[in-house]
């Protein structure tokens, strides 16, 4: 049986390695419309890395590929915290922690992220130099996307912790799942420990990653170290991180050191070991204190109700700012009951003055929490 290479319940599309082969070699046309589909997007990028060179099998197809030279994309920062920066990728600065070997051959991935995005791109380029098959999961209901792990045996899956939240809660076991990866917001122990019960047989891993430096660093939870290739190119200055210029993307840095605006909390100075806290423009002054937001929701998501959670600021003539939290519950949560289960949890500054519960908390298209 041909193996499949992408399949999209949205657009309708199921894409064979075969099927690929015969589009990239101008046997078979694919997909005419107005609006630009996620498997369009794909076989582009295949097209670009291979130049116009035809090829004769999936093999021919990936060893063309990894020999791409003078290739480049342009990605596009979220603009979460800012104005969206352009920032130019090599294949080489994309693809750089891509794991290729014979053991992954028959991984079947979930694509969880935006295609165009830097970490929906570390997917595709994962199971594409590996032969795999790909799975979109982005955009769908907690149904579906339980109905397309069974249905196609999904074995890896990497996502916000967002997204790991809405498949909550859920009292059926998935065995074909093998690793589930945390990326692009902060790593949530209670939602981790949420998902190993539904996906048992999964490791689960954290990943760093920014559009401007790709992937980085990979830990097993919350605290991080450097992998010794990396060590030159990274420092923590003023508990910020901070990444050299020679292993990011190229986006018009002026000087030698980027300041990536993560602030962290050392651990251990040697070996240099860390935890993420927050943005450094996500920090909330609350009278003079400094307050992380990713602190205080991951105290409020442990009460049982609580489904999701966005904390933030709201600027206050006497405290300079006052916490507040909109909270996605599964069921009625009255303020007090919240107020009181966070009293000897976090200092009374920390306690949100106000507290508003919503049907849904809004989402970006990257799929991350979308911050006030």
């Amino acid at each position: 049986m041909d193996k499949l290479f992408f399949y999209n319940q949205i657009d309708n599309e199921n894409i064979t390695y075969r099927d690929l082969i015969m589009i990239l070699n101008g046997k078979a046309d694919y997909h005419i419309g107005t609006s630009q589909t996620y498997g369009d997007i794909f076989i582009n990028i295949i097209r670009t890395l291979l130049q116009g060179k035809p090829v004769t099998g999936v093999t021919d197809m990936i060893l063309k590929i990894r020999r791409a030279k003078d290739w480049n994309i342009n990605l596009y920062t979220s603009g979460t915290t800012g104005i969206p920066k352009k920032v130019t990728h090599s294949f080489d600065s994309l693809t750089r922690e891509i794991k290729v070997s014979r053991d992954r051959a028959e991984d079947i991935w979930g694509l969880a992220y935006n295609p165009m995005h830097m970490a929906g791109l570390q997917v595709f380029f994962q199971a594409l130099l590996n032969g795999n098959s790909i799975i979109n999961l982005f955009k769908l209901s907690k149904k579906n996307i339980y109905k397309l792990i069974e249905q196609f045996n999904i074995t890896h899956i990497s996502a916000t912790a967002t997204f790991y939240r809405q498949l909550l809660p859920c009292n059926k076991i998935f065995p074909s799942i093998k690793q589930i990866t945390f990326g692009g917001e902060k790593y949530s122990d209670k939602v981790s420990g949420e998902i190993k019960k539904i996906f048992p047989n999964a490791r689960i891993l954290n990943i760093y990653a920014s559009t401007e430096a790709g992937s980085l660093f990979t830990s097993n939870g919350d605290i991080f170290w450097i992998k010794d290739r990396y060590i030159p190119f990274v420092r923590v200055v003023d508990n910020e991180l901070l990444i050299h210029k020679d292993i990011l993307g190229e986006f018009g840095l002026s000087g030698d050191w980027y300041h990536t605006g993560d602030m962290v909390e050392i651990i251990n100075i040697n070996p240099l070991r860390f935890r993420f806290v927050a943005r450094k423009n996500e920090i909330i002054n609350v009278g003079g204190y400094n307050v992380s937001p990713h602190e205080v929701e991951e105290i409020i998501s442990k009460y049982p109700k609580v489904k999701n959670v966005v904390v933030y600021g709201k600027p206050n003539s006497v405290l300079g700012n006052i916490i507040c939290a909109d909270i996605e519950a599964v069921a009625s949560i009255g303020q007090k009951n919240i107020r009181l289960f966070l009293k000897d949890k976090l200092a009374d500054y920390k306690i949100p003055r106000i507290i508003n519960f919503v049907d849904k908390v809004e989402m970006t298209e990257t799929g991350k929490v979308k911050r006030i």
